[in-house]
């Protein structure tokens, strides 16, 4: 398979506009958010929705991060019937695996708190009622992804549910003069289902999945081998990134939390710029790989190349801008430029290992990756508990930058050492 510079040229160039409007909108929702709730409340509604987020992504099994090497395939061949095999797989288990978190999250709430009294649980309580529609959604818009329609694929979440979570939280607030943790997580979760319901119609719509059995395509055993790896690695990396806001929850004041919250979202432009550009990448990347080292060398500098040129300005623009975009949430929080600095700075090198990882798992290297992403976490959680209580969020931020650089830098080596950039991977 070649590489058409052009198209891939102008695929970046709608996502690019697609991530600077949806950071810029989602920046909007989170300073709605901040408005709406006190520093407490923000930090609680942002852990609950961290951990529903992360709950989600794990009960899929990694089925989602496998789903471009597997339905790309299918999709070209129009196989809509070998498509809802592969979801039908996934759903299944992720529905169960939700619905048992749901029930022991709330056993444990109700066994520590000693009420069942809704209102008396923590944000995560509620939040957590989500857990299989964000794997749900996941799934399918992965699809879409897989389908090389990565614009329909993101827009309505980047852009179009936060617009309707501020949409319905402003007209709450504004007939009822009030708005707490729990009435914002509810609004969310509701504005996510309708973003989901109008997503997988347009799948439908658009014939991608057949509801129609294909028992002969049915490979557990194949899919699982592939997925759990890429799962592992990335809840990994996803745990990295929120972990922070955990151990400040558990070492440090509540409006520390709230203040890291803030920090962590401005951040957040760099891995959503990654995470966009890589989702117009893996579709291409296996059949690139498959196509021999020619084609995989190529795929790998293109968008290597596209990496770049999204990322350094973004970097560049947090750095420079950081006191007033934090200034945006509050005066209190632009004396916290240092530690966006130190976020920066630690997302920016793991950003620049997203291309190496995914290659290193689309040859069979994934365990590796596993492991690698497991140390990151486990040094990054020892340095919390050193550095938090000593240094507050700066040691937070100082840790996962230290981390997440190491990281980086170790994925690279394994990956120019294994070669699985020429298709000499070991399976």
């Amino acid at each position: 398979m070649s590489v058409d510079p052009s198209s891939m040229r102008r695929g970046a160039l709608a996502l690019g506009a697609v991530a600077i409007v949806g950071y810029l909108v989602d920046y909007g929702f989170n300073l709605g958010l901040a408005r709406f709730l006190d520093p407490h409340e923000y930090g609680d509604f942002k852990v609950a929705f961290s951990f529903a987020y992360f709950l989600g992504l794990a009960v899929l099994l990694g089925g989602d991060r496998a789903a471009p090497m597997v339905l790309a395939p299918c999709l070209e061949k129009s196989q809509p019937r070998k498509v809802w095999e592969y979801l039908r797989f996934y759903l299944a288990r992720a529905t169960a695996l939700g619905l048992a978190a749901i029930a022991v999250t709330w056993i444990l709430g109700a066994l520590h708190l000693g009420t069942r009294d809704p209102e008396d649980h923590h944000a995560l309580s509620w939040a957590v009622v989500a857990v299989p529609l964000n794997a749900a959604a996941a799934l399918i818009s992965r699809t879409l992804q897989s389908s090389h329609r990565i614009v329909q694929a993101v827009v309505p979440w980047r852009i179009g549910l936060p617009l309707l979570q501020l949409g319905l939280l402003a007209a709450v607030a504004a007939t009822t003069g009030e708005l707490g943790v729990h009435e914002a997580l509810v609004l969310c979760i509701l504005a996510a289902a309708g973003i989901f319901l109008g997503q997988w119609l347009w799948v439908l719509h658009l014939g991608l999945v057949e509801l129609e059995r294909e028992p002969s395509f049915r490979k557990p055993r194949e899919w699982l081998a592939a997925s759990l790896p890429m799962m592992g690695a990335f809840l990994a990396a996803l745990a990295l990134s929120q972990s922070d806001l955990y151990f400040l929850e558990l070492l440090a004041d509540e409006d520390a939390v709230g203040h890291y919250a803030a920090i962590s979202m401005a951040a957040h432009f760099v891995p959503l710029v990654q995470v966009t550009l890589v989702g117009l990448i893996a579709p291409i990347a296996g059949a690139a790989m498959a196509s021999g080292a020619e084609a995989s060398r190529a795929a790998f500098r293109r968008g290597q190349t596209l990496l770049l040129a999204g990322l350094v300005p973004v970097t560049v623009f947090l750095v420079l801008a950081g006191e007033p975009i934090l200034g945006l949430f509050g005066s209190l929080y632009r004396a916290d430029q240092r530690v966006l600095h130190l976020l920066v700075a630690g997302l920016f090198a793991w950003a620049l290992a997203a291309l190496p990882s995914l290659w290193l798992q689309y040859q069979g290297r994934g365990r590796v990756v596993l492991l690698l992403s497991i140390a990151t976490l486990l040094v990054d959680s020892v340095l919390n508990l050193l550095w938090i209580p000593r240094y507050g969020i700066v040691g937070a931020a100082g840790g996962t930058a230290l981390t997440l650089g190491a990281a980086a830098l170790a994925v690279s080596v394994v990956f120019w050492r294994s070669r699985v950039i020429e298709g000499r991977g070991d399976a």
